[in-house]
C-alpha cells in the first residue's frame, strides 16, 4: 500500500533525526487532491517533541528532501499540513503490478475463520414489507464481503415461528380457517387472521386465556397443534424466500426459533441436530446460579447492578419459554457446531437491550468470549408521509414495493430510449428499478433513520444506483474496442493526467475498503466507495483521451485502467447484491 510506504519513510526520518519511534502516524487527503496526493498533519509530531511546530515542519521537509527515494516528488508546507506529491511513475508501476497480480491469483488470502451472520428475523405470519429493505440487505452484503475475504460464512435467517403469537394464529385459524387461501398465499391469509383475532381480542379480552392455552399445547407437541405449525411455517418460509430472492438475499439456513424448543419438529434443511434445547439452557443457568426459579415456576436472570442491565425472564409460569431462551440456545448451538470467530446479528435497534442480555448471559456462562457477539443494529425506514402499522395495514408490502420500482424504471427507460422493449425492457426495468431502491438504502449508514421517498430513491442522478450502473455501461462500450494484451515497450509511458492518477488511487484502495466494510459491518462504506470510484472514472472519461489516443502504448494503458475500473465496480456492486446491466 502506497500510504504505508510513505509512512515508513516518515517513521525512518523521525527515528534517525529525533530518536523518536512513531508508529501512529496517519496521512490525510489534501483539499486540492488534483495537485497533491497526500497531506501530513505535522502537529502530531511537534506535540510529542514539545517543539515549535514551524521549526519542526521546516526541519522535516528538509530531511525528507535529502532522503534518496523514488517515491516523494515534491513537498509543500500548507498550514497545518505538509502536502505530498508522489512520483507519477510510482502510480503506473503500482497499477501494472496490481492488475498483474489480480489476473494471476486470487486477490485475497484464504483463512479458516468462520463468521456467523444472524439476519432477516421475519415472522411467519406477517408479509415482508418495506422494513425488510434493512436487515436482509445489510446482512447479505456483509456475508458477501466476508466470503470475498475468504472467510467461512454461515448465514441463518432465524425465522420467528414461535411464541404466544402462534396461540393467536391457531385460535384464529380454528375460528375462520380457509385451507385454500392458506395453500395459495399462506402469509397473506395468516396476516388477515392476525388482524382479525387482534380486533376480536379488543372486544372479548377473555380470549387471551384461550390463546395461552393454544400455545401451551403447541409447546407440549400436541399433534394437532404441530400440524398447524407445519402448515403455517413451511408455506410462510417458501413465500418469504421468493421475495428475498428478488433482492439477491439467500441465507444458508432458515433455522426456526421453534427448533430450539427440542420438540423434534421436522427439519427442512441439512443443519446439525440440536443437543441442548431451551429447557436444557434454562436448567443449566439455574444450576450455575445465573438464573433463579421462582415459586410460580417462572425463571428470571437478575444482573449485577454495576452493568446496568435490567432483569429478564427466561421461562414463564406456564413453563413456556420467553424468546430470550431461544436466542441463548441458538448461541450455544452455533458455538458448538461451528466455533465461529464472531457472530454478527443484523437486527434493528429495538432488540438492543434483548441482545445485551443474551450476550451478557452467554459470556457469564463461558459459552463465548467477550467480543465474539456483535449487534450490527439498524435504525428505521419509514414512509415520507405516515408511520407504518401492521394491525392497521399501513405498510408497503415488499412485493408491491419491488413491482412499483420496476414499473417506474420502465417508464423512465421508455422516456429516454425507443429501441428497448419486450423481454429486454422487463429485465432492464428489474435491474435498474429494484437495485435503485436497494442501493438507495445501502448507501446510508445503517445507524441512521431512513425516510423512503420515491423521487429520491428512483433518481438517476448523483449518488444513485442508476448513475453508477451507467458508468459501468459506458466503460463496457469503450472496451468493445480490441484490447491488445500487455507487452513491454521500449519507451515507458506513465499516467500523466491527474484524473488518471486519482482513478488509480481509488482502485488501489479496494481491498482496504472491503476489510473496513467487514470489520465495521457497514455496507455503506462499500457503497460510498463505489460512488467515489464512479466519479473518478467519469472525471477520467471526460478529460483524458482513450480510444482516440494516437500513442498505442498510452491507449493500451488507459484501456487497462478502464477495464480494471469496470471489473472492480461490477464486483463491488455484486458484493452489495446488485446487478449491472449490459446497456442502458
Amino acid at each position: 500500500m502506497l500510504e504505508k510506504q510513505i509512512l515508513e519513510i516518515f517513521e525512518k526520518i523521525i527515528l534517525e533525526n529525533y530518536n523518536l519511534e512513531k508508529k501512529d502516524l496517519v496521512l490525510g487527503i489534501p483539499p486540492k487532491k488534483e495537485l497533491w496526493d497526500f497531506a501530513f498533519w505535522w502537529f502530531q509530531l511537534a506535540r510529542d517533541l514539545k517543539k515549535n511546530p514551524n521549526l519542526i515542519v521546516w526541519e522535516l521537509k528538509n530531511f525528507l528532501e535529502k532522503e534518496n527515494n523514488n517515491i516523494l516528488e515534491n513537498l509543500e508546507i500548507a498550514w497545518p499540513y505538509l502536502n505530498i506529491k508522489v512520483s507519477k511513475n510510482i502510480f503506473t508501476d503500482k497499477f501494472l503490478n496490481y492488475i498483474k497480480n489480480s489476473e494471476c491469483r486470487p486477490a485475497f488470502t484464504t483463512n479458516d475463520k468462520t463468521i456467523i451472520i444472524d439476519y432477516i428475523w421475519a415472522n411467519v405470519w406477517k408479509p415482508l414489507h418495506i422494513g425488510h429493505m434493512c436487515t436482509p440487505n445489510t446482512g447479505q452484503a456483509i456475508i458477501n464481503v466476508y466470503k470475498k475475504l475468504w472467510y467461512n460464512v454461515v448465514s441463518d435467517s432465524h425465522i420467528w415461528d414461535w411464541g404466544i403469537i402462534f396461540g393467536k394464529l391457531i385460535l384464529a385459524y380454528k375460528k375462520w380457517w380457509n385451507e385454500k387461501e392458506l395453500e395459495e398465499n399462506a402469509v397473506e391469509h395468516l396476516f388477515e387472521l392476525y388482524v382479525k383475532i387482534s380486533d376480536e381480542i379488543e372486544k372479548k379480552p377473555e380470549l387471551e386465556e384461550q390463546i395461552r392455552e393454544e400455545f401451551k399445547k403447541l409447546s407440549e407437541a400436541n399433534p394437532e397443534s404441530v400440524d398447524f405449525w407445519k402448515s403455517f411455517t413451511k408455506e410462510s418460509i417458501k413465500a418469504m424466500n421468493l421475495q428475498l430472492a428478488r433482492l439477491s438475499v439467500k441465507p444458508d439456513f432458515n433455522i426456526w426459533e421453534s427448533f430450539y424448543e427440542g420438540l423434534n419438529l421436522p427439519k427442512i434443511e441439512n443443519y446439525p441436530d440440536l443437543k441442548f434445547s431451551m429447557k436444557d439452557i434454562v436448567k443449566e443457568l439455574i444450576e450455575k446460579g445465573i438464573a433463579t426459579q421462582n415459586d410460580d415456576n417462572s425463571v428470571w436472570v437478575i444482573f449485577d447492578e454495576k452493568i446496568k442491565i435490567p432483569s429478564c425472564i427466561l421461562q414463564k409460569r406456564d413453563w413456556t419459554h420467553w424468546y430470550l431462551a431461544s436466542d441463548l440456545a441458538a448461541i450455544k448451538y452455533r458455538v458448538e457446531n461451528w466455533n465461529p470467530e464472531k457472530i454478527i446479528y443484523f437486527v434493528d435497534v429495538r432488540q438492543q437491550l434483548h441482545l445485551k442480555q443474551a450476550f451478557e448471559i452467554s459470556q457469564k456462562v463461558w459459552w463465548v468470549k467477550k467480543g465474539k457477539l456483535f449487534h450490527a443494529y439498524n435504525w428505521f425506514i419509514s414512509l415520507k408521509d405516515w408511520a407504518m402499522s401492521s394491525r392497521k395495514w399501513r405498510i408497503i408490502k415488499l412485493d408491491k414495493l419491488l413491482d412499483e420500482a420496476q414499473e417506474r424504471a420502465k417508464k423512465i427507460i421508455l422516456e429516454k430510449r425507443d429501441d428497448i422493449f419486450g423481454e429486454e425492457l422487463e429485465n432492464l426495468g428489474r435491474i435498474i428499478g429494484i437495485w435503485a431502491i436497494k442501493y438507495g438504502y445501502l448507501k446510508r449508514n445503517r445507524e441512521s433513520d431512513v425516510i423512503f421517498d420515491w423521487d429520491e430513491f428512483m433518481s438517476f442522478e448523483g449518488n444513485s444506483g442508476p448513475y453508477i450502473q451507467y458508468a459501468y455501461v459506458r466503460a463496457r462500450r469503450i472496451l468493445t474496442s480490441p484490447l491488445i494484451s500487455w507487452k513491454k515497450e521500449k519507451n515507458k509511458w506513465n499516467f500523466n493526467f491527474p484524473q488518471e492518477i486519482e482513478l488509480v488511487k481509488s482502485l488501489l484502495k479496494y481491498k482496504e475498503i472491503l476489510e473496513e466494510t467487514a470489520q465495521k459491518s457497514m455496507p455503506h462504506i462499500l457503497a460510498s466507495y463505489s460512488y467515489e470510484l464512479t466519479k473518478d472514472f467519469n472525471a477520467f472519461y471526460n478529460k483524458v483521451p482513450i480510444l482516440n489516443e494516437e500513442n498505442q502504448t498510452l491507449k493500451k494503458l488507459r484501456l487497462k485502467l478502464t477495464k480494471k475500473f469496470a471489473e472492480t465496480l461490477k464486483e463491488s456492486f455484486e458484493l452489495l447484491g446488485i446487478e449491472m446491466p449490459k446497456r442502458m
